[in-house]
């Protein structure tokens, strides 16, 4: 959840030695030493320069790059694992595992970088997160694109879910109890966790539900999740605002829906009213997959957006 800000001035940046989002960055896989803790990120593609949020609830950066890999044709994208996941190193307390540290090492990686400002994007809680990072920042980030994000989620949302999904709802109640009730392993939690979420869940986050039990064991073959991560961040945002943030965001920002996703549409429409000057698009044949499900739509959007 996030947004973009502006335009640099070049005398300043060539002065102080700083890349733009434009400028080419080596590509590869590294580490840095970042807040006290040894990150793992990717730089991948060529062309202006496209960070990620990653998702707090526990993928590792393979997961976003399976969405985001065809965007490396025109773009460099920048991935990275969150604490305590994939070769980032380990978690050392809760608040590790959460929205706001995610926050912490995304202008860290920035900064090492050398990027004084940058476009920046995120999918689902990704999106929600860069909402408040782009609020809380707006001279770093100079476009956004949120990605099926929602900018307030509260108990009536909840509710209204749950009735309109409940054997869905059911399955969650039934997977929560057995998980906390079985002995197991974080390594062993996190496999039945990808299970779950691959099987069962995010099946019904795709416009064809049957399409998307096809695509997803792919997909997401290679990605690391998370019962720790997934656990703490539905603690932090038990509910979740950032409405009163929108109009603190000055980056030029897209936002995108899908009309069948499980959260609608009108959510992202709050969100480009909120957001001065931000367009708004609707895939009419996405749930919450439109990089996956309209692949063509997703990179021309995204792509025409960045590169007029």
């Amino acid at each position: 959840m996030t947004r973009v800000l502006g335009i640099i001035m070049s005398c300043i940046i060539i002065m102080n030695g700083c890349a733009t989002p434009s400028q080419q960055l080596e590509t590869g896989s590294f580490t840095a030493e970042l807040n006290g803790f040894t990150i793992h990120y990717e730089l991948h593609g060529s062309g202006p320069v496209l960070m990620t949020v990653p998702n707090s609830w526990g993928l590792s950066l393979e997961g976003l790059r399976a969405l985001f890999r065809p965007l490396e044709k025109s773009l460099t994208m920048v991935y990275f694992d969150p604490r305590g996941m994939g070769d980032s190193g380990p978690a050392r307390e809760d608040s590790d595992l959460g929205p706001t540290a995610v926050r912490e090492d995304f202008h860290a990686l920035r900064k090492h970088l050398g990027l004084e400002r940058v476009h920046a994007i995120g999918w689902s809680n990704g999106a929600s997160n860069l909402l408040l990072l782009a609020s809380e920042h707006p001279d770093t980030i100079d476009a956004a694109i949120f990605l099926h994000a929602v900018a307030s989620f509260d108990a009536e949302d909840i509710r209204i879910m749950g009735e309109g999904y409940p054997e869905l709802f059911e399955a969650f109640g039934r997977f929560g109890q057995e998980i906390e009730a079985s002995e197991l392993s974080p390594e062993e939690q996190a496999a039945r966790v990808k299970t779950f979420d691959t099987e069962v869940w995010f099946p019904y986050l795709f416009a064809d539900r049957e399409a998307g039990r096809k695509a997803l064991p792919t997909l997401f073959g290679d990605t690391e999740f998370s019962w720790a991560h997934s656990q703490y961040t539905n603690e932090e945002w038990a509910t979740f605002d950032a409405l009163d943030r929108l109009g603190d965001i000055s980056a030029r920002s897209l936002v995108i829906t899908g009309s069948h996703d499980m959260t609608p549409p009108a959510k992202g429409e709050e969100i480009a009213a909120g957001i001065p000057d931000a367009r708004y698009e609707l895939f009419e044949d996405s749930g919450h997959f439109a990089p996956v499900e309209q692949p063509e739509k997703f990179v021309a959007t995204v792509t025409s957006f960045l590169t007029p």
